[in-house]
C-alpha cells in the first residue's frame, strides 16, 4: 500500500519561536514617561561612575575568585583583605602558589593584606 502526504499550503498561525533568547524584564522606552525615562538614565549613569571607581580602585577584582584544586581566593570588602581558602593540606608551596596567582592578575602585596583559611 502506498499512501501519499500533502503539504499544507498555509502557514502556520502560531509564531515560530525567536532564535535568539529575549531578556525577561523588556520594557518599551516609548511607553515610559518622562519621569521614568529621567531616572532609568540617572540609575545607568550612577552604576557606571560605581563601577568605572570599583575597576579603577580595584582593576583585579573582575578576574575574581581564582580557583584551583588546591585553593580559592576571594576578596572580602568587610575586612578589605584577600580570603584564601586552602582546599588541600596545607603546604608552603600552594600557600606561595596562591599569592603568586594574586600577584599575576596585579594585585600589590605591599597595599593589599590577605588572610588564609
Amino acid at each position: 500500500m502506498i499512501s501519499f502526504f500533502s503539504r499544507s499550503k498555509t502557514k502556520p498561525t502560531t509564531p515560530s519561536p525567536s532564535p535568539t533568547p529575549s531578556a525577561k524584564n523588556q520594557f518599551n522606552l516609548n511607553e515610559l514617561n518622562s519621569q521614568e525615562s529621567t531616572q532609568l538614565i540617572q540609575d545607568a549613569l550612577k552604576y557606571g561612575q560605581a563601577l568605572e571607581k570599583l575597576n579603577q580602585t580595584y582593576p583585579w577584582y573582575s578576574k575574581l575568585p581564582i580557583e584551583t584544586n588546591e585553593y580559592r581566593i576571594i576578596y572580602d570588602f568587610d575586612k578589605k583583605s584577600f580570603r584564601i581558602r586552602l582546599l588541600q593540606p596545607t603546604s608552603p608551596e600552594i600557600k606561595q602558589k596562591a599569592l603568586d596567582a594574586l600577584k599575576n592578575i596585579g594585585v600589590d602585596l605591599t597595599i593589599f593584606t590577605y588572610y588564609f583559611l
